[in-house]
């Protein structure tokens, strides 16, 4: 369990960086760019985040190591942390508010994946 404590450690880091890079992208150059609101970024931002959900409880259940993607043509390789940090970064609407969502959703995200993992383990001693 010290190695999935770890990537969670890990995963926090990287969606605190990559949150605060989507902040700026989205700040500098989405709404110019993409003419769209910084309510549909919002909107997108929660999508976003919901899918890095997702994907965190199938990585915790599949048991995956931090990088485990492999190489896809025409595909990524993100894991669930790079996903919900795109998504946080698009959430907030001012620096404050978006390292506060992300810590909150980074929160979020490790209760998840410390629960299933509580979960996968109660499973297995059963069996």
């Amino acid at each position: 369990m010290k190695e999935r404590r770890k990537i969670d450690l890990f995963g926090a880091i990287t969606m605190l960086v990559i949150s605060m890079a989507a902040f700026y992208l989205k700040n500098k150059l989405g709404v110019e760019m993409t003419g769209l609101s910084l309510q549909s970024f919002v909107h997108i931002g929660i999508g976003l985040f919901i899918l890095g959900l997702i994907y965190t409880i199938m990585e915790t259940k599949m048991q995956l190591p931090y990088f485990y993607g492999k190489c896809q043509s025409g595909g990524s390789n993100a894991n669930s942390f790079v996903v919900m940090g795109i998504g946080a970064g698009l959430i907030g609407s001012s620096i404050a508010s978006a390292v506060v969502i992300t810590l909150v959703l980074i929160a979020v995200a490790i209760a998840i994946r410390m629960f299933m993992d509580k979960r996968y383990k109660e499973k297995n001693e059963i069996e």
